[in-house]
């Protein structure tokens, strides 16, 4: 068979192969992953401090994930 009978078959097979990607899964539901808890999360994400050499962009950029750290349940800086 050359080249260019065997590419319809190929093509084919692989449009068959990539059907059954979205049909076949393991059948049931997996568990949701584990929450982190908000101790762990205030144990390594610190608070972030800025300097009067900061730019203005910095001081919100810092403001705001203090403020995201905070939504977790964390004590505020």
């Amino acid at each position: 068979m050359s080249a260019c009978t065997r590419l319809p078959w190929l093509a084919a097979a692989s449009l068959l192969l990539t059907g059954c990607v979205t049909t076949m899964g393991t059948g049931g539901a997996e568990p949701p992953p584990e929450a982190p808890r908000p101790g762990a999360v205030c144990a390594v994400w610190l608070p972030i401090s800025w300097s009067a050499s900061d730019t203005d962009q910095t001081i919100r950029e810092v403001k705001a994930n203090n403020r995201a750290r905070e939504g977790w349940g964390c004590p505020p800086p």
